[in-house]
């Protein structure tokens, strides 16, 4: 299973641009997150990001988290 697939699996990926599927098969890409820490906690949906961005990194491509 690629990337694409898996995030299309989870319903994560519902449109994307044509080509999209080919050019994360074959290109190393890097991902990044950013998250303003001045909040008591994070929510669910920062949760959702990290989760995505350790697949970006299991599929082989270079994940960047920000915090700040």
């Amino acid at each position: 299973m690629s990337l694409y697939d898996e995030l299309k699996w989870r319903g994560a990926l519902y449109d994307a641009t044509e080509g999209v599927e080919e050019v994360i098969a074959k290109e190393k890409l890097t991902g990044y997150i950013g998250f303003d820490p001045t909040a008591k906690s994070l929510h669910v949906g920062s949760l959702l990001q990290i989760m995505n961005l350790a697949r970006f990194q299991r599929f082989g491509h270079t994940p960047i988290a920000l915090v700040g």
